[in-house]
């Protein structure tokens, strides 16, 4: 079976979300700050009267080196809608689902949430990202910080 993913990018990583929850892509959105929020939240998002909370991708996996302010990826998560911030836009992509790798076990809380697992690319790995998880600790930040800060593993 295969499966489709769009591909975008924070920091040096190369992270996917499925193209099935895709309701489109914009830039230079400006969302509404929520004080209080944590840093993952970047504010709600007004698209066309539909709020949605903007994730800061960067921040929420503690990736250095990114700015997520240009591209907003907007997405149908179950009965959700979630933007999540990023740096760049790449394309879609379609792998076999047999060719799917496991997350480290050494992830754990809110990582481990959020990465379903990695496909392998020419270059690197496409990380794919766990919107369920991403948009259920959106609509409750407060009760998922991780107690110790981990980071992402290291590119082969």
């Amino acid at each position: 079976m295969q499966r489709s993913f769009l591909a975008f990018n924070v920091g040096i990583y190369t992270l996917g979300v499925p193209a099935e929850e895709l309701i489109e892509v914009n830039r230079n959105l400006s969302c509404t700050h929520v004080p209080g929020s944590p840093k993952m939240i970047r504010g709600i998002l007004n698209l066309r009267g539909l709020l949605m909370p903007a994730v800061d991708i960067s921040a929420y996996l503690d990736i250095p080196d990114s700015r997520c302010e240009s591209f907003s990826i907007i997405l149908k998560v179950q009965e959700n809608n979630i933007a999540l911030m990023v740096d760049s836009i790449g394309d879609i992509l379609t792998f076999n689902t047999e060719e799917l790798v496991l997350p480290p076990s050494h992830l754990s809380g809110q990582f481990q949430e959020a990465i379903e697992g990695a496909y392998r690319l020419s270059e690197g790995l496409l990380i794919l990202l766990d919107t369920a998880a991403i948009s259920r600790n959106a609509q409750n930040p407060h009760g998922i910080l991780p107690a110790s800060l981990q980071v992402l593993p290291e590119l082969p």
